[in-house]
C-alpha cells in the first residue's frame, strides 16, 4: 500500500480488471491485494488451475511483482 499501479492488474480467469494504471494502491485495495494473494495460492496448492495475472510479472521464484509509479503523496 502507499503506491500507484503503473499497469491495469487484471487476472485471468475471470478477465476482470481489477487495479488500473494511475490507481492508487491503499490500506482501502487490501482486498482487491488478498483477492490476487489467494488467486496465486491456489495455483500453487492445485496444479491446473494456475491464474494468469496480466500486467503483473512473476520472478523466478513464482512471486508476481506488479510495476508501480511512485509513493503516493
Amino acid at each position: 500500500p502507499g503506491r500507484v499501479s503503473a499497469n491495469m492488474i487484471l487476472p485471468y480467469p475471470p478477465g476482470v480488471p481489477l487495479l488500473m494504471p494511475g490507481e492508487r494502491i491503499t490500506q482501502q485495495s487490501r482486498a482487491v491485494l488478498d483477492f490476487l494473494l489467494m488467486l496465486c495460492s491456489i495455483g500453487q496448492h492445485y496444479p491446473g488451475f494456475e491464474t494468469d495475472i496480466h500486467g503483473a510479472k512473476r520472478n523466478e521464484d513464482g512471486v508476481y511483482q506488479v510495476r508501480v509509479l511512485k509513493h503516493a503523496c
